[in-house]
């Protein structure tokens, strides 16, 4: 599906091997809800009510409904479970992490009001936020039962498709790599037209050259497995990272009936993950003869800027509509990848060099509508509509070539889904200090359920898994007491996120060596607590 695109390649340090796929353009721009405790609540339906800072970062309008300066900070505490079900197999892990979500400030600066009626401009508010719009922090442990499918298929068949028709150096390499030391000019990982994992998995002798002795060359690369032979999987993955969001913010009240708002966002991303997928192997009599691991990590990192504009109109004093678009952000990014391999037929750690590329990122056009009902001074429901155009992300050079990815953002248009996050909440007030809040929210799913991840030919990348999001559902409770300088609201949101894991792409496989897919559940319990003055 995906051609071979080359920039430069001098040394392996600095190639520009476009290396990128969909699944990676996704994971920096999903979105999730995060913020205040009181945001939280209400499972983050708050696009046309305002006054509260985590509001902002979905409608910027909702600046301009406070009618005092602010100071917020808000704390969160997540526990982590995730099951995993591969082969009949279920495992669970754990994760345990505490962290900033936000911290921002708002000037709220009356301008005039006409006695007659309270027209024109009331207020013009100014903020600066700190959003933690994506937190990346999972632990999970998934294990398999015996089964006929094995990674060394995978890796045979790859190699076959896209370096089949060149052997020399692959070969050689492999009788005696220390002949081709790094910086050697016939080193194979310099060389442009041979895939890195076709290059580790010969050096650990997983694949091996079927030879055409009297024509003397090679007809085929052939698994270290026999047919009946069979592999118990495991794979362990550890992501860390979040994605921070800067915002200067502005809004106006206009006669207290609409208001109208932007905000200037400066995002910074970094995003790891370290992979450990692990093979042991049995023949068909059941006896263990070997086993493999392959070491991987991921690195991405960089910086995007963009704009987002919002309204809420208020025609009556208990209904409000809001109104917000988030245009694309434009992402610099670098992304770091390297490996090991390791394998009962040889006596030595392949390990890769190490590849960085540099490129650009378009994120999805972002659109928000929500209603709010106020219920005299006791409480409200709100509800909200987000739209993700994930089909519309572009993978770009440094120069903002989105042609050098053509393939890339193919792959992007036929793999994921535009993806839709419906909001409801509601808050009641016991007292005219002491609230309670409830909230549900539900995200679609982002990719298709055919989805796979190819790699281009002579790809640096040697991770060949990947995961089908399926949906995301977000069930929160909270409450807050308020006193005329000072407030602190607490939340509890439970998120649950269904995916599928595929330890490779077998589609190329026979039937009896297709790989089974485990099903992931990963549940987050975050306890969020926000303290704030007024002034």
């Amino acid at each position: 599906m995906k051609k071979l695109i080359i920039a430069s390649a001098l040394t392996v340090f600095c190639a520009s091997l476009y290396a990128q796929t969909e699944f990676d353009a996704l994971k920096i721009s999903q979105t999730e809800i995060n913020g205040t405790a009181r945001y939280t609540g209400l499972a983050g339906a708050f696009g046309a009510l305002g006054a509260d800072v985590s509001a902002i970062k979905d409608n910027p309008a909702g600046l301009g409904v406070f009618r005092k300066s602010e100071i917020t900070a808000t704390v969160d505490v997540l526990m982590q479970n995730n099951l995993s079900v591969w082969n009949n197999k279920s495992t669970n892990s754990d994760l345990f992490k505490y962290g900033f979500n936000n911290f921002s400030f708002v000037i709220a600066s009356p301008t005039w009001r006409v006695e007659s009626g309270n027209s024109g401009l009331q207020s013009s508010n100014f903020s600066f936020s700190y959003n933690k719009l994506k937190n990346f922090n999972r632990n999970l442990n998934i294990r398999s039962n015996n089964a006929p499918s094995t990674m060394t298929d995978y890796m045979a068949k790859f190699t076959n498709n896209n370096y089949g028709y060149y052997t020399g150096s692959l070969s050689s390499y492999y009788l005696d790599p220390s002949m081709y030391p790094m910086g050697a000019a016939d080193n194979p990982y310099q060389n442009v037209d041979i895939p890195w994992m076709s290059i580790m998995a010969a050096n650990a002798g997983l694949i091996y050259e079927v030879i055409d002795t009297v024509a003397n060359v090679t007809t085929e690369w052939t698994p270290l497995l026999y047919t009946n032979d069979k592999a118990t999987a495991s794979y362990v993955l550890r992501e860390q990272g979040s994605v921070d969001e800067y915002s200067f913010g502005w809004s106006g009240n206009f006669s207290n009936r609409f208001y109208f708002g932007a905000t200037v966002n400066l995002q910074s991303i970094y995003y790891r993950a370290d992979s450990k997928y692990h093979e042991d192997f049995e023949d068909v009599n059941e006896n263990y003869f070997g086993q493999m691991t392959l070491d991987n990590t991921l690195i991405m990192k960089g910086t995007g800027l963009n704009l987002n504009l919002g309204a809420i109109f208020v025609p009556v004093d208990f209904i409000r509509f809001g109104l917000a678009l988030h245009t694309p952000m434009f992402y610099n990014l670098s992304m770091t990848n390297y490996a090991d391999l390791s394998s009962s037929q040889s006596n030595y750690v392949e390990r890769s060099p190490e590849n960085t590329l540099k490129y650009m990122q378009q994120s999805p056009l972002q659109l928000n509508v929500s209603t709010a009902f106020i219920l005299e001074n006791k409480g409200l429901i709100s509800a909200e509509y987000v739209f993700n155009n994930y089909k519309g992300m572009r993978l770009m050079d440094e120069e903002g070539d989105s042609q050098a990815y053509i393939d890339e953002n193919t792959g992007v248009n036929d793999m994921l889904n535009n993806s839709r996050t419906i909001k409801i909440g509601g808050e009641y007030k016991l007292t005219n200090n002491f609230a309670l809040r409830a909230g549900f929210a539900n995200t679609s799913s982002s990719t298709k359920n055919n989805a796979q991840k190819w790699f281009i030919p002579s790809t640096t990348r040697t991770d060949p898994e990947y995961f089908i999001h399926h949906k995301t559902d977000y069930f929160t409770l909270g409450f807050g007491y308020r006193e005329a300088g000072w407030y602190i609201d607490m939340a509890y949101m439970n998120k649950l996120t269904n995916e599928t894991y595929y330890a490779y792409n077998s589609t190329y496989l026979d039937d009896e060596f297709k790989v089974n897919p485990a099903s992931v559940k990963t549940t987050n319990n975050n306890l969020v607590v926000t303290v704030g003055l007024r002034f």
